[in-house]
């Protein structure tokens, strides 16, 4: 099935686009990841200077509300980012498996051709030695 689909001829041509938006998705992904890393660090060690500081309540549970959205943040942009990695080698290796199976499938029929051919020679010759 997969031989059918990475044959048909638009699908070159859509190769060049899907290569650029995986790309670009990747360098998304990792801004966002590296933006979230940024928030983590700033919203703790806002935590521990608060904290030490002994402000009030209401200051101190907005702080770590805006620690947990962006160790969130963190967790989501990382396991998106891996599984997007994941999924664009999924996509090359299905690519190469069909463009290894087309390859196999013709060279199956050349050798079977050329088995064939040799037989039909082999039968001649003994036909003529006879």
């Amino acid at each position: 099935r997969w031989q059918k689909i990475f044959t048909i001829p638009l699908w070159s041509k859509m190769a060049i686009f899907w290569n650029k938006t995986f790309l670009t998705i990747i360098v998304l992904l990792i801004v966002l990841f590296l933006d979230a890393i940024r928030e983590v660090k700033k919203y703790s060690a806002a935590h521990v200077s608060e904290k030490a500081l002994n402000v009030n309540t209401n200051a101190f549970d907005h702080i770590q509300m805006k620690l947990f959205r962006s160790q969130r943040n963190l967790y989501l942009s990382g396991f998106s980012l891996f599984l997007w990695l994941v999924l664009r080698r999924t996509v090359t290796l299905l690519t190469q498996l069909a463009k290894g199976m087309v390859t196999q499938a013709a060279l199956e029929s050349q050798v079977n051709n050329t088995t064939e051919a040799a037989k039909k020679y082999i039968t001649e010759n003994e036909m003529l030695q006879q």
